[in-house]
């Protein structure tokens, strides 16, 4: 409160009006007389006054009285609570001052009356409204006093919100049929109830309205299998929604198989077990693929077989059933297939050898072994499949055991295979005399596949007795018994080993025939060469006689030729025309005639020539003459024997049986051979019997006497040379020597003559050795000097 008028210095006195002197607060007057004071007065209507006084002085008379309308304290902190009795009720509480009367009014909401007011006693209050629907409500709360003029003093209102919320249902639960959920529970009559998902996701389950308390909805369709999906449950009325309930459903899968098992036959495993009808068994591997066929279950039982899976250790599968794109939670199985044992197919003895075949798991390893051995044989394996030849032969006759095994990557070994064979003394083989064939009385029975400390033994097969000696082999592989003295006929014969208690098989049987045979022909042989007169020769029966046919004439070429004691025969053929010949013979004893030979081809050919000049290992120059003798009308050609086989001339052989060949060497000095050979017709001679010579092509020259010059006795005689040693020799005779033993040093010769040389006209011959090596050559061509006049010596004075 304040006002004016005041004295200075006074204190102004707030009184209540038409009571006894009553102060309720004082304050002291201001400057200017201005004042103003605090006053605290109850609710209700109150009239004040004023006065002042100065220190112990009188006061004043009083102000003019002025009224008020005090308010009660705004109300706070109300309190709300929801009754179920009354139905739909609500209490509303809280503290106001004693005496006043509170009153509650509704601003807005969704309908529903307003509590009756109510007084304040011992600060306390409390009302209830009834009858209220479910929402939010705008309340305006003031509590009043009476203003003593029949009207009322309110206090400030004080607003508030309350909210009448739709409680959650209750007894939230939820059964399964066929995967189907059905949710039921307790809820406000008229109330809707909504299920979603978390968040308000549909579910596809349908509102459900609730009646007498209760209520229940099913999904439209089954769900898939989920474990604790949380599900939120709330019920509406009007547009009001309760707080959600959740709950956890979960749906079960499919059931697992059950009594899955599985067995082995070979390496395809079976799988069994119980299910579910109507669904399908499926057999996976760990990635979810299918190692069998899936199988619809019509009955509980089931078994599926897969294909050949070969060996394996613990491979994991797993077995579902699947319906309506559903899977069960998978059963697991650690499979193990063994090894089978290797399969020995066939053992193949062949005589001492023995091949052993078979077949595996593709990839395997098999390890044989053979009963007379410690050794271990790994087979190459191909495709599943081995073959196996041991190396080292097996000791006849016995029986034998070879036992196979397989590993395959970590598994345990297999168990053993094994099969017994036996190995005979290995068939003998007659291979000779050829099947069929003409033999003497006396021959050798020939053959292979023996077998060493095994003895052999022929037999007349036609007759059923042993054929000569048994013969005890030394060594394996080819064998022979020699059989004389057989009658003329026609024999079948077979070979048998032995060694101790065991017998080879009978070979197969060799037909020949003993006959008197046809002779042999060994001198000419086939396709070979023989001169016009020769000697024919060959091997038939000692005693016998022998006959030798040419081809295309009427009577023998040779015949009544005896046969030795030796069995040798021979006889001179002359002056058969050169020429391609075919011919044969044929032998008789006693009253035995022997078949033809075997027609023999071969060539009539020139006599080789002879020759005559230069002699063995003479000296010869680069032009010299080759001669000789031969059959005339024969052609002779002259080359070197050497491996170039150069030819160095030709010439006809003469009436009178003579040739002659001037030859003209360009080879370096050196030793070499000279070979004639007569041709005839195209044919040729053997060679003749090389002819050695000293071929000299070097030319030394001579100096001196040069040409024309007059000389007496001793001349002299100079010229060039290489090292070595010559000599002078008459033109017309080699072996008049004038000059011998001369040096060759530095390139030059020089001597005189030994003796008086014929007057006039004349020449000299000189010839050297060649000791420098430097191309081969031994010895100098001769050379010849220029025409010089010998004189006789002149008389001294």
């Amino acid at each position: 409160m304040s006002g004016r008028g005041g004295a200075t210095g006074a204190t102004v006195e707030i009184l209540k009006d038409q009571v006894e002197h009553t102060v309720i607060c004082t304050a002291p007057v201001k400057t200017g007389g201005s004042w103003d004071v605090t006053v605290t007065v109850p609710p209700g209507p109150v009239s004040l006054v004023a006065e002042q006084f100065i220190g112990s002085g009188d006061h004043s008379g009083r102000s003019q009285a002025r009224g008020f309308k005090i308010r009660p304290p705004q109300l706070s902190d109300i309190k709300t609570e929801f009754l179920t009795t009354p139905v739909a009720g609500v209490k509303f509480s809280g503290v106001g001052h004693n005496g006043a009367t509170v009153e509650i009014t509704v601003v807005s909401g969704p309908g529903g009356t307003a509590p009756p007011a109510v007084q304040v006693r011992n600060g306390q209050w409390e009302t209830t409204a009834t009858n209220w629907l479910y929402g939010t409500y705008t309340l305006s709360a003031v509590q009043k006093v009476p203003d003593n003029a029949n009207g009322w003093i309110p206090s400030l209102p004080y607003t508030f919100d309350v909210v009448r919320a739709v409680p959650p249902p209750t007894h939230v639960k939820y059964t399964v049929d066929d995967r189907t959920p059905i949710f039921t529970g307790n809820g406000e009559n008229g109330a809707t109830i909504v299920i979603t998902g978390v968040a308000g996701n549909p579910v596809d389950v349908p509102d459900a309205s609730v009646n007498a308390g209760s209520w229940s909805t099913r999904a439209t369709a089954p769900w898939a299998p989920v474990n604790s999906r949380s599900i939120e449950v709330v019920q509406k009325i009007g547009t009001a929604t309760s707080a959600y309930v959740e709950i956890k459903v979960t749906i079960e899968n499919l059931a697992s198989p059950t009594e899955v098992a599985y067995s082995v036959t070979g390496y395809t495993p079976t799988f069994t077990g119980m299910g579910i009808v109507g669904a399908t068994i499926h057999v996976l591997d760990a990635g979810n693929n299918d190692v069998t066929l899936p199988v619809l279950l019509t009955r509980p039982g089931w078994s599926i077989s897969a294909s050949a899976w070969g060996p394996t250790k613990l491979q994991k599968v797993f077995v579902v059933h699947k319906k309506d794109e559903l899977t069960s939670t998978p059963v697991e199985l650690n499979v193990s297939i063994a090894l089978l044992a290797p399969e020995i197919t066939r053992v193949t003895v062949d005589e001492l050898q023995a091949q052993v075949a078979g077949t595996c798991w593709a990839g395997a390893v098999v390890t044989l072994k053979f009963s007379d051995s410690v050794d271990l044989h790994q087979p190459d394996v191909i495709n599943g499949s081995w073959v196996f030849k041991r190396p080292t032969p097996f000791t006849p006759p016995e029986e034998y055991t070879v036992t196979a095994t397989q590993t395959f990557a970590d598994l345990e070994p297999s168990p053993p295979a094994s099969r017994q064979f036996a190995v005979k003394l290995p068939t003998p083989q007659i291979t000779g005399p050829d099947d069929e064939a003409d033999v003497w009385r006396d021959f050798t029975v020939k053959g292979d596949k023996g077998y060493n400390g095994a003895t052999m033994q022929l037999r007349d097969a036609q007759h059923g007795w042993n054929l000569g000696e048994p013969k005890v082999l030394t060594e394996n592989g080819g064998w022979s018994i020699d059989l004389t003295g057989q009658a003329f006929g026609r024999y079948t014969i077979d070979a048998q080993q032995k060694l101790n208690q065991g017998e080879s098989e009978r070979s197969e049987p060799r037909v020949f025939e003993v006959v008197l045979v046809p002779p042999v022909i060994l001198v000419p042989v086939e396709n070979g060469n023989l001169p016009r007169t020769s000697t024919l020769s060959g091997w038939a029966m000692p005693g016998g006689r022998v006959e030798v046919w040419l081809m295309d004439a009427a009577v023998p070429l040779l015949t009544n030729i005896p046969v030795g004691d030796d069995g040798s025969w021979k006889a001179e053929v002359t002056k058969l025309p050169v020429g391609a010949k075919t011919i044969w013979a044929r032998q008789t004893f006693d009253r035995w005639t022997s078949k033809d030979s075997q027609p023999l081809n071969y060539n009539v050919v020139p006599a080789a020539p002879f020759i005559e000049t230069p002699a063995t290992d003479e000296h010869i120059g680069r032009r010299v003459v080759v001669s000789g003798f031969g059959v005339p009308g024969d052609r002779v050609t002259v080359r070197l024997g050497d491996a170039t086989h150069s030819v160095l001339g030709l010439s006809p052989v003469l009436e009178d049986r003579t040739w002659s060949v001037t030859v003209e060497f360009d080879q370096p000095g050196g030793l070499y051979a000279l070979v004639a050979v007569a041709s005839c017709d195209g044919f040729d001679s053997a060679d003749s019997a090389a002819r050695p010579v000293v071929l000299g092509t070097y030319q030394p020259p001579i100096d001196a006497p040069a040409q024309g010059q007059w000389v007496s006795h001793p001349v002299g005689f100079k010229g060039r040379g290489r090292p070595g040693v010559g000599r002078v020799v008459s033109w017309f005779s080699p072996d008049q020597v004038w000059a011998s033993d001369l040096p060759v040093t530095g390139g030059a010769w020089q001597g005189e003559a030994q003796q008086s040389l014929p007057q006039g006209g004349q020449w000299c011959r000189f010839r050297q050795s060649i000791t420098d090596v430097a191309d081969g050559a031994t010895v100098s061509d001769w050379i010849e000097s220029k025409r010089f006049e010998s004189v006789p010596p002149v008389a001294e004075p």
